[in-house]
């Protein structure tokens, strides 16, 4: 199986940056806006840690299944 990870940055977030400081893979920034965005969502490992560190639950981590090898 082959996964691949969405990362959706919620209404709820605020700006905080604690996701994109958190990242250690530089998926998330918030350096032009006043809130995170995805900037490189490919890189994203699944560790799920900008997900449980946000405070305001405005950061949502998705794997899916994109193939399957029989």
């Amino acid at each position: 199986m082959r996964f691949a990870i969405k990362v959706k940055v919620l209404d709820s977030c605020i700006g905080c940056g604690i996701c994109w400081t958190i990242c250690p893979k530089g998926v998330l920034t918030g350096k032009l806006r006043d809130k995170a965005y995805v900037i490189n969502e490919q890189a994203c490992s699944g560790c799920y840690s900008c997900q449980d560190n946000c405070p305001y639950s405005a950061i949502v981590i998705t794997p899916t299944i994109t193939s399957q090898n029989n």
